[in-house]
């Protein structure tokens, strides 16, 4: 081969990998870095122009990538390894499919079978066009959703489904002209193919409602649980204050007599006993709402029996579309979180950082807690420490979810012994 012939097989395999990526991390909703994608691709794309230098069958050659792929997405953005080659085995066989269709098409258009020889240059433009076309499809699916990664994957599932079936219709067409010769058995194949592309496109959107579904009713189980957990703190909390209240008479007895006898420092004490449950329910006006403020009161009196240090620092903006039930979440999910870390932390790393700030028409909330060891990654997400995995590790999966109404998004991050979670919604004002 030439080294222009090299080129354009390197540029070619490596724009194919890319999108392959592409693909993969925006319908997984992956966590991926697209520069190490980028970087990755142009490693796998020199692999594959190597192999395809030696006598060795394309589909043998498309089976080598799909792993490769697959590899790189369970080992840098650590995809699921069973969804990672179902996508990636079957974005194969489409790319593949567009291509003979493609060069089928040019071969009409130009009466002229050569385009369909696999190692001509007809076919080689055949395989730039589709690559135009993939990245014209790419810049289309992110430019019109560019501000919301849960749009971006409904136009990008969309646009996916219609390629399918216009596919089938390009095969079943292809099976009608008499222009050029194609084969029986090589229409017949690529006509199963087709066919598999649609089952295949159909199983996994199917597969995805399902899950949605399924993490839909855990997040209402989830929150039901939490609701009941600070029903009874609070129950019990007001239960402490009210048996206080009622036996009001017999303390101011008690302290009278303490006091008539000059014993100052017995009644201190005594008064010290009686202020306990009132720190426990005090009520801090932290942003004015009374759940979010009774929600944070809380979590920093837990914090407090713990001896886990917290800080705030909170600008919250008064009279916007942001719902308190959305706060509760976001706020009770990321503290909870941060709770059970700390909690199991040395002395020295035993803190949370909470700052809810304003930053024009964004608001930011971020949580900071000290922790032992570096959280456990599976699949993109953060696994819970807790022994009861049905019921826990849901929490950020209820923040991201919550913050999706508002064009929101949460990053998490780990670096000396420190854990960040920040959540970014944008609000708008409304009448008071």
């Amino acid at each position: 081969m030439t080294w222009y012939q090299i080129l354009s097989i390197f540029l070619t395999n490596g724009l194919r990998i890319f999108f392959g990526m592409y693909l993969a991390i925006t319908l997984l909703d992956l966590s991926g870095n697209m520069k190490k994608a980028a970087a990755f691709s142009a490693c796998a794309s020199v692999c594959i122009t190597v192999l395809s230098g030696f006598p060795i069958q394309q589909i043998y050659i498309a089976g080598a990538e799909t792993i490769i792929l697959t590899v790189i997405l369970y080992c840098l953005f650590a995809a699921s390894l069973r969804m990672s080659l179902f996508l990636m085995f079957f974005y194969e066989i489409t790319v593949a499919l567009w291509e003979f269709i493609i060069s089928a098409g040019l071969g009409i258009t130009f009466h002229s079978d050569s385009f369909l020889n696999t190692k001509s240059f007809g076919y080689m433009a055949a395989v730039w066009i589709v690559r135009f076309l993939m990245l014209g499809m790419a810049f289309l699916t992110k430019r019109t959703s560019a501000t919301s990664s849960k749009k971006n994957n409904k136009q990008l599932s969309r646009v996916i489904a219609g390629i399918a079936l216009a596919g089938f219709l390009g095969v079943v067409l292809l099976s009608g002209q008499n222009i050029i010769t194609i084969g029986d058995d090589q229409l017949t194949v690529w006509v199963i193919f087709a066919l598999l592309i649609l089952v295949a496109v159909l199983f996994f959107n199917l597969n995805r409602q399902y899950e949605m579904e399924k993490a839909i009713a855990q997040l209402e189980k989830d929150k039901n649980t939490l609701m009941e957990r600070d029903y009874q703190n609070l129950k019990n909390s007001y239960a402490a204050n009210a048996k206080l209240f009622h036996d009001f008479h017999n303390h101011v007895e008690a302290l009278y007599r303490y006091l008539s006898k000059n014993s100052t420092e017995e009644a201190m004490e005594y008064l010290e006993n009686l202020r306990t449950p009132m720190q426990n329910i005090s009520q801090t006006a932290w942003i004015g709402e009374e759940a979010i403020d009774y929600l944070i009161n809380s979590k920093i009196a837990l914090a407090g029996s713990q001896n886990i240090r917290v800080n705030t620092n909170i600008e919250f903006p008064r009279h916007t579309n942001i719902r308190s039930v959305d706060l509760v979440t976001i706020i009770g999910n990321l503290l909870d979180n941060s709770l059970e870390a700390a909690g199991s932390a040395e002395d020295n790393l035993r803190f949370i950082n909470l700052t809810i700030r304003r930053i024009n028409d964004m608001l930011v909330i971020k949580v900071e807690n000290g922790c032992s060891a570096k959280p456990v990654v599976a699949n993109g997400i953060l696994q819970t420490s807790k022994t009861d995995k049905a019921l826990h590790g849901w929490g950020l999966k209820s923040v991201r979810t919550a913050a999706e109404h508002y064009d929101g998004t949460i990053e998490t991050e780990y670096s000396d012994h420190t854990f960040c979670a920040v959540v970014t919604l944008s609000f708008k004002a409304v009448k008071a």
